[in-house]
């Protein structure tokens, strides 16, 4: 009896086995699943493509050191680094070097503070990064130099930083901020989990 249930798993395992070695040999099947998975969205998976507040919140949620997800400042560091060497970025008052070499294990994420989608401030190297996030709609109200000013009031000794994050990397209206791209932050987490 244990032998047939032993012969029975063969066979199951043998049509596995050849199935997916038909499935490889099959080159354009595999290129349709490899394609099908290149297109894959989470946002969309899970139902939230224009949900800005959540997009917001799960971004956050990577640049937050203290988080659980086990890439500690490193999502942050990249994040930034990238913005400053990106084509459209002017001069600023830190460098891709000082990112590398600052500690940001101690980086506090705000949320939603004064309107801000995303504020980074770090103490130590009193330096404040304000993200603005938008996904289907546009800037109003002079809303990026409001909080470039909110900023500059209540740290003024900071450095401070602006990103402007748009599904394509749109323009901001503010010349200090940095146009990032939501591919930009996807092909950051790719280079995370590939290595």
């Amino acid at each position: 009896m244990l032998q047939a249930d032993h012969t029975e798993f063969d066979a199951a395992a043998q049509e596995k086995i050849m199935t997916l070695e038909a499935l490889v040999m099959d080159a354009s099947g595999l290129e349709s699943l490899e394609s099908l998975l290149g297109e894959f969205n989470i946002f969309e998976a899970v139902g939230m493509v224009d949900q800005e507040i959540r997009h917001s919140s799960f971004l956050a949620f990577l640049l937050d050191p203290q988080q659980n997800h086990g890439l500690y400042d490193t999502f942050a560091k990249r994040l930034l680094q990238r913005a400053l060497t990106s084509p459209s970025s002017g001069i600023f008052p830190i460098s891709p070097i000082d990112l590398d070499v600052w500690d940001f294990n101690q980086l506090l994420v705000l949320r939603e503070w004064q309107n801000i989608d995303i504020l980074l401030l770090d103490e130590t190297n009193q330096f404040a990064v304000i993200i603005e996030n938008k996904i289907h709609t546009n800037e109003h109200s002079n809303q990026l130099q409001r909080y470039w000013s909110r900023i500059k009031y209540h740290y003024p000794t900071f450095k401070i930083l602006g990103l402007y994050l748009t599904p394509e990397g749109n323009p901001p209206s503010d010349e200090r901020y940095i146009p990032i791209s939501y591919d930009m932050v996807c092909t950051i987490l790719e280079d995370l989990t590939a290595s």
